[in-house]
């Protein structure tokens, strides 16, 4: 299915919380579930996108219960709540609906279909969880490819969820859990027969089939972040509903889990809640937005679509691996870095430095390693390194890694010279480059010569390629080389 024309665009604009709301009309006809709720960072800088879907009730329902938009604004990330309405199934209904969302929110925020997080609130999480796998599987289909979905307190297996409605049906204790199933079997029914009549029906539409011997359409996530909420209180759950651990979603949830676990998705998560679930009308309730620890969702959203923070760059994650020899440190930053801004080239910095790099009369001082994570498209040549190196130690030497300039005396300072040319590759080199670069050492105020290599290197990433440089005053020959290159020997691209 392809929706790329909304049937409406229209947008009003209030507050919840302190921060800005933008409704906007997808489907005018629709007035309690044709729109989604907007909150864009104040920022106005969108790094992803945070969407996340509830079922029967209109999208302001979610606002009172969770402050995942207050948390995503902080880090830059656009929130929007949307609601599935009586859409209950993953079927051609909700994925659609779904899909014209995403499709508007594209359009109108002009933000990336591959940086989006998404999550779904009961019913709803069957939805996300089955339009991550068709996304997966046919990706020139639908508008977004989330890398990162989660649901919660949110059923896996629509047979699961057909059989635990037949038992609170029979067990008849909760009046609410069986109008509940009552309806529900009621709707499958009449749209899907029964599991037992019609067993394609449920194994086609359901995100995962816990009773099927062979992997069925979890096997689309393996290569996506998930993580299911559940408020797993059992003591709870036998006292005040009379429910045994089969009488609950998690046996489905945590075997969902497992068997991603078990094809090598190591992303996949089961997460108890650490505090119980709770409704903002005061009401104890195990499906509930309060079982979501929104800081820890956020960050974890941030990690897993590598989203880079200058206010906390040791968080960031990258999609690749650049290992760290032992005891030496690592310093990370924005590109171009604080003390350089002129510098032309656009990215991220990784720095490895050894214990003596700060050390006179270390055999390592002034010995370091960087990669550049630098954006796709960027011009690599000897020029553009010349250039760029030239003001990045201008910089340095300006600043001594400070805010605040050095106080360097004019006796002692000594003008910035970079020589650098092309050479033969390297093994796994796409290009190699030598040079050196002539500069005021800041640390003992006298002139220094540092020899340099780069190493541009092709990745699978399209957005990004890495750029690997070694210095260090030590000739080539030297033992210490061996170590420099140790990170870029063992770089891999990809997660």
């Amino acid at each position: 299915m392809k929706y790329s024309i909304l049937l409406a665009a229209v947008f009003f604009f209030f507050r919840a919380d302190g921060q800005n709301v933008q409704k906007v009309v997808v489907n005018a006809s629709d007035s309690l579930t044709g729109y989604y709720l907007a909150m864009p960072p104040s920022s106005g800088n969108i790094k992803a996108v945070l969407v996340v879907w509830c079922p029967y009730r209109a999208p302001e329902s979610i606002l009172p219960e969770t402050r995942l938009h207050n948390v995503a604004a902080a880090n830059d990330l656009l929130t929007i709540y949307a609601s599935l309405g009586m859409r209950l199934l993953p079927d051609e209904s909700a994925l659609g609906w779904m899909n014209k969302v995403f499709a508007s929110v594209l359009s109108r925020y002009k933000v990336d279909s591959s940086a989006f997080a998404v999550g779904g609130f009961d019913l709803a999480g069957m939805s996300v969880l089955r339009y991550a796998e068709l996304a997966s599987e046919h990706p020139g289909v639908y508008s977004i490819h989330p890398k990162v979905v989660f649901g919660i307190a949110s059923p896996v297996d629509l047979t699961g969820l057909y059989q635990l409605s037949e038992r609170q049906i029979k067990k008849n204790y909760f009046p609410p859990a069986v109008g509940d199933s009552r309806f529900l079997l009621d709707r499958f029914n009449k749209e899907q027969g029964t599991p037992g009549e019609h067993p394609e029906h449920y194994t086609g539409l359901s995100p995962f089939t816990t009773a099927a011997a062979q992997p069925g359409n979890e096997q689309y996530l393996r290569h996506v972040a998930v993580r299911l909420y559940y408020d797993t209180d059992l003591d709870w759950q036998l006292r005040t509903r009379r429910n045994g651990y089969y009488d609950t979603d998690w046996p489905d949830g945590s075997e969902l889990i497992n068997r991603l676990l078990l094809q090598g998705n190591t992303k996949a998560e089961f997460v108890a809640s650490k505090q119980p679930g709770m409704r903002s009308n005061g009401v104890r309730h195990t499906s509930a937005y309060s079982i979501v620890d929104e800081t820890d969702c956020i960050q974890w959203i941030i990690r897993e679509l590598h989203i880079f923070s200058p206010s906390n760059p040791l968080s960031y994650v990258g999609p690749y691996t650049f290992g760290t020899p032992d005891g030496w440190r690592i310093e990370r930053s924005a590109f171009p870095p604080p003390f350089a801004p002129a510098v032309k080239l656009t990215g991220i910095e990784e720095l490895r430095l050894p214990a003596g790099w700060g050390v006179a009369g270390s055999e390592e001082y002034w010995s370091l390693a960087y990669m550049f994570w630098l954006d796709a498209g960027q011009k690599i040549d000897a020029s553009v390194l010349q250039e760029n190196m030239k003001i990045y130690y201008d910089g340095l030497i300006g600043t001594s890694l400070g805010p605040v300039k050095n106080n360097i005396s004019a006796d002692k300072m000594v003008p910035t010279r970079v020589s650098i040319r092309k050479v033969a590759s390297e093994p796994d080199d796409a290009e190699t480059y030598t040079g050196t670069v002539d500069m005021l050492d800041f640390m003992a105020r006298k002139p220094i010569r540092l020899n340099f290599m780069a190493h541009v290197k092709s990745c699978s990433d399209v957005k990004h390629f890495p750029v690997f440089l070694e210095l260090s005053p030590k000739p080539f020959e030297d033992g210490l080389w061996v170590e420099l290159k140790r990170g870029k020997k063992g770089f891999k691209c990809g997660e």
